[in-house]
């Protein structure tokens, strides 16, 4: 119990710290009083494979949420990467964005550029997966708003990401 109150700690300390780089995961249960190493492995198991459930089924809903309010969804690909250092100092990348096809609403297919905008303790905002994509790369971009730019895109996600029945039947080619 006393290990369990110490990692709980220093847990807490590393996520109020003003320096910290990303959030810190949950740290498994610990082994109880008595168990075997074989049994608490199968519970420090099983307590994962809920905790991988719930985060699968937050990105299912979010996505399919995404797809909902976005007034405009489409693949682009990534035509530039540019070195950026965000207005607090940190570096990073911006990249440049050409739609390539239509999957709802609206077909893009002008240039636009994302970035990040801020730090926080769990990384830094807006957490779009383009933003560490390479030239060549594509993604499904979620819009709503006006014209795809920083204000405007509500999302990002790699191709392979994409979950939501409608979404890989859109891009299957089957809208």
């Amino acid at each position: 119990m006393k290990t369990w109150l110490i990692a709980l700690a220093a847990a807490f300390a590393l996520l109020s710290a003003n320096s910290a780089q990303a959030c810190m995961p949950m740290p498994p249960p610990p082994q109880e009083e008595g168990e075997s190493a074989e049994a608490h492995a199968a519970r420090v198991a099983a307590w994962q494979a809920n905790l991988d459930a719930q985060d699968a089924q937050w990105r299912a809903d979010r996505q399919s949420r995404l797809w909902d309010e976005a007034d405009s969804v489409f693949i682009a690909r990534i035509v530039r990467v540019q070195p950026y250092e965000t207005r607090y100092g940190e570096s990073s990348q911006r990249v440049t964005l050409r739609g390539v096809r239509a999957l709802k609403g609206r077909a893009y297919t002008n240039r636009f550029t994302l970035n990040y905008t801020e730090p926080t303790s769990c990384g830094p905002l807006p957490g779009f997966d383009a933003i560490t994509g390479a030239v060549g790369d594509t993604f499904v971009i979620f819009v709503k708003g006006g014209r795809p730019g920083q204000r405007t895109v509500q999302n990002t996600a790699a191709l392979t990401a994409i979950t939501d029945p409608r979404i890989r039947a859109a891009l299957e080619g089957g809208q």
